[in-house]
């Protein structure tokens, strides 16, 4: 599959930046400045330059057309009528979680918590009280602004200066960002990586909305926040370009193995471009009252966030997965909703064909219930944020998305940020549709195809498979692996993200079982398993669905390593479903005669062996059938690991145990053929 690529001329960016720098002032010259991007715009090896919010809205156009701060009022605020009437089971939830924060003791992290990433890897201690002070803090605004009472300010104003003491807003796993490197946050330094730039949006959102009330307090605390933005988020930004924005100039993304961009070149984007983008423009439009910054960090921001759009194929997909969807089209989302609202719609791409797309990802991967297709770093299982399904199913008209949305919206549904606060009322209001589960998916650039035996039922048979390349964000090496499920519960899979540590996004990323191609459903050529990186890709893809069969073919070769002597490996997946039945046949031929050719299958269920047999059989909480695997014993021998799981995000997707079945060629093969047909018992 080729990549699409397309050549940028280089004074268009260029001019388009410093033109709008001299609108903004020379304050903001040097921040808005970036060296001539190259023809190949590595930031997007799988997308088009597009740049379509460049396009639709100038920078003269923006700076005419953005509120000034003082008259931009976005939602609600503490005392507004419309915080009394919120649907009262909503205004109970809300006010009952701010009063478990009531006297909450914020935690500050220590030295030797930082450290702890550093030295051991683990990151998840010093999340855990990042987050808990960020939930307590945002759960205390809600109440107090349902309430207006005070009775929860004291709280809210020990959250704020509590954070703003912390010296860095960050995660020590993203250090690697700073001059010095992991370690502690050099205050002389100061780097936004994801959670920096979240919790500015958490403060920015504590004054807008309860501002009024914190300065009855003392007007310190509102002042600290413009202080502590100002130095960790607006002038770093502005003066900077950070590798996550794919702008010339950063230093090298240490937590992409898989990318061999040098330092200072245009790297690849992922979910941290949207995601930061989002809270970059919210602070901004919030907080910032200094106006030629406010609108050049705008302006920043959106040519940012141009290049996170550019890195999507047309047919929308996203590389990282169902998992990232909420943190990458969906934060997309907000910061556009953020742009159209500060602009009175002036800033408004909402009619573009992809951006329905990437938003339709999220149906396209589902298999049933909260399971869908976890390709890379992605889990199995995924809450999928309703709200902002069904605002972004609005804006592209997609009922798709609205279906995914409202379809058995549980009565305990409770909205956790401002714009689904106010959202709840138009999404409960939403007339009731099946929950949508589509037939055939085929994502071309993508490499992804998706089979259930009818629409809107998990009924029967389940088929997908991806056939990409090694070097996409997240990626593991996977390229012509495949899923099988039945009546919704996992047969065949992937095993999907593990919770992070410091391998999953170092050197030795790709040491981890999950992410090797031999515990994926491929084969090992002897020993060499697929490579590490774009270059190793399948090609010659051939995608069929003729309504009764769903096929996918495509050559393998060219993800393995030139030591595995390929050929040609030719796969071939398909859905029969007038059979009920799912093929995975290989064809092959080598140039060398390997010792031995090794098929993984990678299983949830317990194995039993007959000769020529698989039987994958139910889990105790299983309402599916057993399926069997049938195989060529005449040439391949069956064999069963029992894989002991201890990686807590493994172990929430599939319990303490899964299976992997190796099945071996008997005598050396320069070629050759296998095939492996899968059907329910009841078949």
């Amino acid at each position: 599959m080729e990549q699409i690529v397309e050549s940028l001329a280089p004074l268009t960016r260029r001019n388009f930046l410093i033109g709008s720098a001299l609108l903004f002032g020379s304050a903001a010259l040097n921040g808005l400045e970036v060296h001539t991007l190259p023809a190949k715009n590595t930031a997007a090896p799988r997308g088009k330059i597009r740049n379509l919010l460049a396009r639709q809205c100038s920078p003269d156009a923006l700076k005419q057309s953005l509120i000034p701060l003082e008259q931009y009022k976005p939602y609600p605020q503490i005392g507004n009528p419309a915080w009394s009437q919120l649907r009262p089971q909503t205004s109970a939830a809300l006010l009952a979680a701010g009063e478990k924060y009531l006297h909450h003791k914020y935690e500050a992290p220590s030295a030797t918590l930082f450290l702890e990433y550093a030295r051991i890897g683990n990151r998840s201690d010093y999340e855990r009280v990042r987050t808990a002070n960020l939930m307590a803090l945002q759960a205390l605004v809600f109440a107090e602004c349902i309430e207006n009472k005070g009775r929860f300010v004291d709280d809210i104003a020990n959250g704020v200066w509590s954070i703003c003491e912390q010296s860095f807003w960050g995660v020590p796993a993203h250090l690697y960002i700073q001059k010095k490197g992991l370690g502690l946050p050099d205050p002389l330094d100061p780097i936004v990586d994801l959670f920096a730039a979240d919790t500015a949006a958490t403060l920015a959102r504590t004054v807008y909305l309860v501002g009024d009330r914190l300065n009855a307090i003392n007007p310190i605390l509102t002042e600290r926040v413009y202080v502590e933005a100002e130095r960790r988020i607006f002038n770093p930004l502005l003066s900077q370009n950070f590798m996550w924005m794919g702008l010339p100039g950063g230093k090298r993304r240490d937590d992409l193995p898989w990318d061999d961009t040098p330092a200072g070149e245009v790297q690849p984007v992922n979910n941290w471009d949207a995601w930061i983008c989002s809270n970059w423009v919210t602070t901004s439009l919030l907080v910032d009252r200094d106006a030629a910054r406010r609108v050049a960090g705008v302006q920043k921001m959106m040519v940012c966030l141009d290049n996170f759009i550019n890195t999507y194929p047309d047919d929308g997909g996203c590389e990282e997965g169902c998992s990232y969807w909420n943190e990458a089209a969906g934060t997309m989302m907000d910061g556009l909703e953020m742009l159209g609202s500060a602009t009175n719609g002036r800033v408004n791409i909402w009619h573009e064909p992809l951006l329905r797309r990437m938003g339709e990802y999220i149906v396209e991967v589902r298999i049933a219930g909260d399971r869908y297709v976890n390709i890379g770093d992605a889990h199995s299982r995924q809450i999928v944020d309703r709200d902002k399904l069904f605002r972004y199913g609005k804006h592209v008209n997609s009922t798709l998305m609205v279906a995914l949305a409202t379809a058995d919206l549980p009565e305990n549904y409770l909205p956790r940020t401002v714009p689904a606060i106010f959202g709840e009322a138009a999404l409960r209001a939403e007339p009731p549709r099946p929950s949508p589960l589509l037939k055939d998916v085929w994502l071309p650039q993508t490499a992804f195809m998706a089979a259930h035996m009818q629409e809107n039922s998990p009924e029967g048979p389940f088929l997908a498979c991806i056939a990409s390349d090694n070097g996409k964000s997240h990626s593991h090496n996977d390229t012509g692996s495949f899923w099988v499920y039945l009546d919704g519960e996992p047969v065949i899979i992937d095993l999907g993200g593990e919770s992070y540590q410091k391998q999953s996004f170092d050197e030795h990323r790709y040491e981890l079982a999950s992410t090797e191609s031999a515990y994926h459903n491929l084969p090992t050529i002897g020993t060499v398993q697929q490579g590490v990186g774009s270059a190793y890709r399948a090609t010659d893809l051939h995608y069929v669905a003729d309504g009764a069969i769903s096929s996918l073919e495509m050559n393998l070769a060219e993800a393995y390593p030139a030591e595995a002597n390929l050929h040609e490996w030719i796969r071939t997946v398909e859905i029969n479903r007038k059979s009920r039945q799912i093929f995975v046949r290989d064809r092959f031929a080598l140039n060398m005669q390997p010792s031995e050719i090794t098929w993984s299958l990678m299983t949830c269920r317990p194995v039993r062996v007959e000769d020529g047999r698989l039987h994958l059989m139910p889990r105790p909480a299983d309402h599916s059938a057993e399926v069997t695997v049938d195989y060529d014993p005449k040439t391949l021998v069956a064999n069963v690991e029992t894989m002991r799981l201890n990686n807590p995000g493994l172990v929430s997707s599939w319990g303490p145990v899964v299976y992997r079945v190796l099945l071996k060629t008997r005598q050396p093969m320069v070629s050759g053929q296998s095939g492996l047909l899968f059907r329910p018992a009841t078949a």
